[in-house]
């Protein structure tokens, strides 16, 4: 195909990593001009899109960045300094790592803040919220082949704002455009292999991502959310294609499921706040239970296509802030009043048998930091950790549940989706996990174990260098009887600095990611910061009396 010079010019510009993100978004094996639409070669070659257009914004924003530090934060000055010397030009892939993964708590600001309380509404809230730092729409479950073969599948559109709204608009950037959206995807057969899609990460700027409002419909290139009806979520068909390129020869998977139905929708947190707290935070709804379409879902591996015949699947979708600067100095001041805490996190959804359904979760903290980044020949041993959440009932009433979980079996996470790129751990991750929940859940299922269906770990990692270990696992009572299937998540065990240097296109020497690693407040600002919250302690008091759903993260 022959494009008119300046448009061969700008396709010629794109790295190798952007073609190949741009063919998996479009279920090509490679990059080939002459199956790319006109429409999306035009977006492709656009200055918006080009190397050097996403290193100028993101200098330019650095640059802001350095005139408009946030108080009572540690100062990023030494490390937005040595950014900027790596910035002329940047993919979409390596400006998104720096984004998250460089920029610190002054990056949060300007994005829609979380509201004091939730007011979710539907069909409204089932869209991205492309003014929101992060969000995601997030789809997992068990399913089972004609001839009783189980998997567990993993969907996942991860989307994030770039820029704070505002100063994506001074670059010339709508929201939309502003968007940079990585793709999730993997399968694990029972008794067999976890596979991975390696992370596909594409720019709103390519034109490959939109979405419609009603009925809602969510792109990223061929890969869908599609719902079918106006005003309603079912019925609603996901579609998704990857490679795994971490195994000889690499393998393709690809899902195109459809579910029927699904239960109410369960508003996770406090009515839909998990927490909302000055302007922090993040809004958090599920659909549990949702019910295969026999008649419209199939899976394939290598090729092999696979008709299933049932399955029930879980889906959520959360937008806000991962982490951030509150928007008041009382409440930065009492963040910063010590070392931050590890991060990473454990979540796990169970669907018993019976129609109930519960998810809990819990947060790293330091008390536990000596089960984090083990790399050893021996595993960890037990971790007794308390653990929130909420359980759902089959009349579809809801109440929040406590209780503890002890992580009684670890695995290594000793592959990845593409070794070159996201550079193997040997981490030791969660493997086995048992429950001990309180009074309100029913007494055959407060106590209760997950295993997981493969015997290797079920381990991937995020476009921004994060590992984590998700997959399907089976749920037994004190008896050992089965009572259910669920998915059990594990992320921000490993020390991961290099990937993340590797992906962002920055040195990977030790000397140089220790000079980047966040920065700790130093003696003085912790102590400045404590006596500003005393003499501020009644505004403080005001705002955590405003918050919601603190008793998530409240030990």
């Amino acid at each position: 195909m022959m494009l008119p010079p300046n448009e061969q010019a700008a396709i010629d510009a794109l790295d190798e990593e952007t073609r190949t993100n741009v063919a998996q978004a479009l279920w090509l094996d490679s990059f080939d001009i002459a199956e790319l639409a006109p429409e999306i070669i035009a977006r492709l070659a656009d200055p918006s899109n080009a190397p050097s257009a996403h290193g100028d914004r993101m200098r330019r924003f650095i640059g802001y960045l350095l005139e408009h530090p946030v108080s009572r934060t540690p100062s990023y000055r030494k490390i937005y300094r040595e950014l900027l010397k790596h910035c002329d030009e940047l993919s979409p892939h390596q400006a998104y790592v720096i984004q998250t993964g460089f920029l610190g708590p002054a990056s949060t600001v300007g994005y829609d803040m979380m509201p004091a309380r939730a007011d979710l509404q539907f069909p409204r809230d089932h869209l991205p919220k492309t003014r929101s730092q992060v969000g995601w729409h997030f789809f997992v479950g068990s399913c089972w082949s004609e001839d009783g073969t189980e998997y567990g599948v993993e969907l996942m559109f991860f989307e994030t704002a770039l820029y704070p709204p505002a100063i994506a608009a001074g670059f010339g950037l709508s929201d939309d455009e502003n968007q940079v959206v990585e793709l999730q995807f993997a399968i694990s057969e029972k008794g067999g292999k976890h596979l991975q899609a390696e992370p596909v990460v594409i720019a709103g700027t390519s034109g490959l991502v939109s979405y419609d409002t009603d009925p809602f419909v969510y792109r990223l290139g061929r890969n869908t959310i599609q719902c079918h009806r106006e005003g309603e979520f079912f019925p609603v068909t996901i579609r998704a294609w990857g490679v795994d390129r971490g195994t000889e020869p690499s393998r393709t998977l690809s899902i195109d499921l459809t579910f029927s139905s699904g239960k109410e929708v369960l508003l996770q947190g406090e009515n839909g706040s998990m927490p909302s707290v000055d302007g922090t935070g993040s809004l958090y709804y599920s659909i549990p239970n949702m019910v295969l379409d026999p008649a419209e879902s199939s899976l394939t591996i290598d090729g092999k296509h696979v008709d299933l015949a049932r399955g029930s699947f879980w889906f959520d979708h959360q937008w806000g802030f991962l982490t951030g600067a509150p928007r008041t100095p009382v409440m930065r001041a009492a963040n910063n009043v010590k070392k931050a805490p590890p991060t990473g996190w454990d979540w796990f959804m169970a669907q018993f048998d019976g129609d109930r359904q519960l998810t809990v979760f819990s947060p790293h903290t330091a008390e536990f930091a000596s089960f984090y980044q083990q790399t050893g020949a021996a595993p960890p041993g037990v971790m007794k950790v308390p653990v929130a959440g909420t359980l759902m009932r089959p009349d579809k009433s809801t109440y929040l549940i406590r209780g503890t979980l002890e992580i009684t079996d670890w695995i290594k996470a000793d592959h990845s989706p593409n070794p070159a790129r996201y550079l193997i751990t040997d981490t030791w991750y969660p493997n086995g996990w048992t429950f001990r929940l309180d009074d309100e859940v029913p007494e055959d299922i407060r106590t209760f174990t997950m295993t997981a269906i493969v015997s290797e770990a079920q381990s991937g990692f995020f476009a921004n260098g994060a590992q984590y270990a998700e997959g399907a696992v089976i749920l037994k009572d004190v008896a050992g009887k089965e009572v259910g299937r669920g998915f059990a998540e594990s992320v921000s065990y490993a020390d991961t600095r290099r990937t993340t240097h590797r992906l962002a296109g920055l040195p990977e020497a030790p000397a140089f990611r220790e000079a980047m690693r966040p920065p700790e407040p130093s003696p003085l600002l912790r102590l400045a910061n404590t006596v500003y919250v005393m003499r501020h302690k009644k505004e403080l008091e005001k705002i955590i009396s405003e918050s919601a759903a603190l008793e998530f993260f409240t030990r």
